[in-house]
């Protein structure tokens, strides 16, 4: 009889010592994906900030600042960001008014049919930028990374600087370092749920 009873404990603990064992490794596994799920969905919003800032580099090359335009527009409506918004180095919401376009035109020249299009697209520029990320991608020259919570819900946000290259300054002055921030807000909701 003592024998079944220390039988019975010892499987009683084996029992509980694999529980827990497997329920700790459960958990541990769930939260290492969960981090590795979050650091994907960061991995993406960087992704599409660099083709971002690549696609804005090679269409202000060309002189082509309309087109610019126009795919922030369309990137605005079909990404998966819940914000992307690109600031002057003085916090006002680029590429609405005409204020850069004309100083553009004044430095190196505008084609008319350029000028034209973007005069059809002017609009109010938005709220301006003045957060403390802002100031210090403007500052320090390097992407601002921060999780925030707003109405509830947890964003991943990123200011990105778009340096005043050399190759930029004939049109744009080489009188600062940072042209624009460009701010991408990703909503982490579906990946944290």
């Amino acid at each position: 009889m003592l024998r079944g009873r220390l039988a019975v404990k010892i499987s009683i603990l084996i029992v509980v010592v694999l529980i827990i064992g497997f329920g700790a490794s459960t958990i541990w596994t769930v939260q290492r994906e969960a981090e590795l799920l979050v650091e994907q969905n960061k991995m993406a919003a960087r992704r599409l900030t660099a083709t971002l800032v690549a696609s804005i580099e090679g269409a202000m090359l060309q002189e082509r600042p309309d087109v610019t335009r126009t795919v922030l527009q369309e990137l605005k409506t079909s990404t998966p960001v819940e914000g992307l918004t690109i600031f002057r180095r003085n916090g006002v919401e680029a590429f609405t008014d005409l204020t850069t376009a004309m100083e553009v035109d004044k430095n190196a020249g505008l084609a008319k049919d350029v000028l034209d299009n973007i005069k059809k697209m002017a609009r109010e520029p938005g709220q301006a930028a003045s957060g403390a990320q802002f100031l210090r991608a403007v500052e320090s020259l390097k992407t601002q990374e921060s999780l925030q919570m707003r109405d509830g819900a947890t964003f991943f946000t990123l200011h990105h600087p778009i340096l005043n290259q050399e190759k930029c300054q004939g049109c744009h002055g080489g009188d600062h370092k940072v042209r624009a921030v460009v701010r991408v807000d990703t909503s982490m909701a579906p990946v944290l749920a």
